[in-house]
C-alpha cells in the first residue's frame, strides 16, 4: 500500500511540477538575469523584460533553456511530495510532536532531499538563463553543450556547484512551502465546516505556499544564482552581492518572483490535488 502511494505520489508530482514550470518560466528568466547581472544593464525590472524581448524574441529570450528544468521541475515535485508524505506518515507512527510541528519538519525533510536532485538542474538553467548576454563567459545556448561543458572543466561533481545555496533555500523553503498550504487549506475548509476544499481554495492555498517559500528564502536563492553563474563558493557569493549593491542585492528580482508565485504554485498544488482526488 505504501508503495502504491509512494508510486502516485511520483506520478502526480511530476505532472504538477510540469504543469507549473511552464507557467512561471519566462518570470524565472527575468529573475535570474535581475539576480546575476551588475545594477547598471537592468536598473529595473521593466528593462530586464523589455531587453530580452526586443533583442531576443520571446522563446529564444524568456524559454532560454526550459528543457532542463522542466524535466527537472517534475523530478524535483515528485522527490518533494513523496519525501513529504513518506515523512508525514514516520511522525505521525514515531512522533509526539503536533501536527503543525510534523508538517514543518516533513517539509524540511522533503526540500533537503530535493536540494540534490534539483541542483544540477539548476546550474545548467542559470547557464543558459544568461547566455545570450554579452557579459557572459560561455556561448553555449543548448543543454547538451551546456552539460558537456561543465563536465570537461569541473567533472561530474561540477554539476553540484551551488549545493549548499540549493540546500539552505530548499530546506527552508520547503518547510514554508507545506506548512503555509496546510495551514492555508485547513483553515479555509474550517471556516465552511467542510472536510474537502472548493477548487478556489485549493487555488488561494497553492498561491500563498509560493509567497511563503519564495519571501522566506529569497536571499538563499541569489546567493545560488551567483553561486553558479560565477562559479564561486558560498562565502563569496554572499561578499560579492553585498559588495556590489548591498542588503538590497540580495533581493534584486523578488517582486516578479512573487508574481510569478502565484499562478505557478496554485497550478502545482491544484493538479497534484486533483490528480490524488480522481
Amino acid at each position: 500500500m505504501q508503495f502504491e502511494e509512494a508510486a502516485k505520489d511520483i506520478l502526480y508530482g511530476s505532472i504538477a511540477g510540469s504543469v507549473g514550470k511552464v507557467i512561471e518560466y519566462p518570470f524565472d528568466t527575468v529573475k535570474v538575469r535581475l539576480q546575476t547581472q551588475p545594477a547598471h544593464m537592468f536598473p529595473t525590472t521593466w528593462s530586464c523584460i523589455k531587453f530580452t524581448y526586443e533583442n531576443e524574441g520571446l522563446w529564444r529570450g524568456f524559454y532560454q533553456g526550459i528543457g532542463s528544468p522542466l524535466a527537472g521541475a517534475a523530478l524535483e515535485n515528485a522527490v518533494l511530495f513523496v519525501s513529504f508524505n513518506q515523512a508525514k506518515r514516520l511522525l505521525d507512527v514515531e512522533s509526539s510532536l503536533s501536527p503543525l510541528s510534523k508538517t514543518v519538519w516533513a517539509g524540511a525533510f522533503a526540500g533537503a532531499c530535493a536540494s540534490f536532485v534539483l541542483t544540477p538542474v539548476e546550474l545548467i538553467k542559470c547557464k543558459l538563463q544568461v547566455s545570450n548576454l554579452s557579459t557572459t563567459k560561455t556561448s553555449h545556448t543548448k543543454i547538451l553543450p551546456t552539460i558537456k561543458s561543465v563536465l570537461s572543466e569541473r567533472g561530474f561533481i561540477g554539476l553540484w556547484q551551488g549545493q549548499s545555496g540549493t540546500f539552505i533555500r530548499e530546506s527552508g523553503g520547503g518547510a514554508a512551502w507545506f506548512t503555509t498550504y496546510e495551514v492555508v487549506k485547513n483553515y479555509l475548509a474550517s471556516r465552511r465546516q467542510a472536510e474537502q476544499n472548493t477548487t478556489w481554495e485549493l487555488l488561494a492555498s497553492g498561491a500563498s505556499a509560493g509567497l511563503a517559500f519564495n519571501a522566506s528564502i529569497f536571499p538563499a536563492d541569489t546567493i545560488k544564482s551567483t553561486m553558479q553563474t560565477d562559479h564561486i563558493d558560498l562565502s563569496s557569493a554572499t561578499r560579492k552581492i553585498y559588495a556590489r549593491q548591498g542588503i538590497a542585492g540580495f533581493y534584486r528580482g523578488l517582486g516578479i518572483t512573487l508574481i510569478r508565485a502565484v499562478p505557478a504554485n496554485a497550478a502545482i498544488f491544484y493538479t497534484y490535488e486533483t490528480l490524488s482526488s480522481m
